[in-house]
């Protein structure tokens, strides 16, 4: 389960003339519109509308006009913007991917403990959803904050239905935290994925504070690892997995490691690649939290970097630099 934490949605990722641009972080412009088909949600006791686009379904109880006219066109930008942050060429889905977005936390909450049972511990989530077996489930936070948590779960959604293996969360993360940043403008959206404000301040606070979590130490932690810190290092983590996504696509070598990866990770053959036995490969993925703390440092060296050292001091100079800290 890949949630969004209250203490990671700390503040709306919005475009801001303080957070230095990421080299080669091109920004992505594209129109709202889409083609919808609405319907009545009949399983809603709240007057519930059912909305088709493209790619999803829109379960949705909200009666902020503004909200629910946005979240169609928005969530299929998304997808496109998913696309390109991966560089994954377009494929048809077998199915909509399903998400809930409710007017209120009670709702929220009524569903989650129809998903996880009267002790979920996901209601401890203060503000935005998460996505659960491939189902997106979100509340009304206003309307940017709302939409950055639906483009950030967004892509833990589309790699659920897209990959065959699971990525290492530095890499997951680290992409699902790149696709938060966007503006609206016009009828259109822009995701800014060098641009984001929270995830700046993020960085740079860690790093003034002497919170910076070395490499080989950042590789194989999770969101469990972090949420289990302070929240200053809690935040800290997303704001070094922003960076590291960053740099990995600014440098060309580092580039095409990463589309290497994905690419593997689509077709399911991770294992092959890395010479793993397959039996113990599918072993550890049984194992959830295990196979990230144990392959995550095999899999960064394989794909994008070996020497884990050089790698740091370039990856650290790149964070300095974006903070102006250098």
């Amino acid at each position: 389960m890949k949630i969004i934490n209250a203490i990671v949605v700390a503040s709306v990722m919005l475009l801001a003339a303080g957070c230095k641009q990421a080299p080669q972080a091109i920004s992505y412009t594209s129109s709202l519109k889409t083609v919808t088909h609405k319907s009545p949600w009949d399983a809603s006791q709240a007057g519930g509308v059912k909305i088709t686009t493209p790619h999803y379904d829109i379960y949705s109880t909200v009666r902020s006009r503004k909200l629910l006219s946005t979240m169609p066109g928005f969530m299929e930008a998304a997808y496109r913007n998913y696309l390109r942050l991966t560089e994954l060429t377009d494929a048809p889905l077998k199915k909509h991917m399903p998400v809930y977005l409710l007017a209120t936390r009670g709702e929220w909450v009524a569903l989650t403990r129809r998903v996880f049972g009267p002790n979920a511990k996901a209601e401890n989530i203060e503000a935005g959803g998460y996505m659960y077996q491939g189902v997106g489930v979100f509340w009304n936070i206003g309307l940017l904050p709302t939409l950055s948590v639906a483009s950030h779960e967004g892509l833990h959604q589309f790699f659920h239905y897209r990959l065959q293996d699971q990525l290492p969360m530095w890499l997951e993360e680290g992409l699902c935290v790149t696709a938060e940043g966007y503006v609206l403008n016009n009828g259109t959206v822009t995701f800014t994925a060098g641009r984001n404000l929270a995830r700046f301040n993020d960085l740079r606070s860690a790093m003034v504070n002497s919170h910076w979590i070395p490499l080989a130490r950042l590789l194989p932690m999770d969101a469990g690892d972090a949420v289990g810190t302070t929240t200053e290092r809690a935040v800290g983590y997303y704001g070094q997995l922003w960076a590291l996504a960053g740099f990995i696509r600014s440098r060309d070598e580092y580039r095409a490691g990463l589309g290497r990866l994905l690419r593997d990770a689509e077709a399911g053959r991770i294992s092959q690649a890395m010479g793993i036995d397959p039996a113990q490969f599918a072993r550890l993925r049984g194992k959830g939290r295990a196979y990230n703390k144990e392959l995550s440092e095999p899999i960064f060296r394989h794909y994008i970097a070996s020497d884990l050292e050089t790698f740091e001091r370039q990856y650290r100079a790149y964070a300095e630099k974006i903070t102006s800290l250098r």
